[in-house]
């Protein structure tokens, strides 16, 4: 398993490195293509892919760990008998209507 990649720092350097330059140009259509190699904003567009395809990466990673927490809350709630553990909590709290005075009592 790779180490998850942080989009943070890599916005940071972007914005160090370009200083504030943008282009609405997209890296590998044919407007960037037709760019000259020298042409700042066919460099400027591949690092602002780069960027996007690691905030994506990060994207990624955090909807793969909510999915994995989901499934295992998804799994301890479906092992239970919940049938049971209300009956077992309606039964207690009816023996403690019963018998208020066997209930714990809260030190202050």
């Amino acid at each position: 398993m790779t180490d998850p990649i942080t989009w943070g720092p890599v916005r940071e350097f972007l914005y160090r490195a370009l200083g504030g330059r943008t282009t609405t140009i997209i890296a590998g259509t044919e407007e960037w293509c037709a760019l000259a190699d020298d042409d700042p904003r066919k460099t400027t567009a591949l690092l602002i892919a780069g960027s996007r395809w690691c905030l994506e990466q990060e994207l990624q990673h955090l909807d793969d760990q909510r999915r994995a927490f989901k499934d295992a809350a998804l799994a301890v709630a479906e092992s239970k008998d919940w049938k049971t553990v209300a009956q077992r909590i309606r039964s207690r709290d009816s023996y403690y209507r019963e018998h208020p005075d066997l209930k714990r009592k809260k030190v202050s």
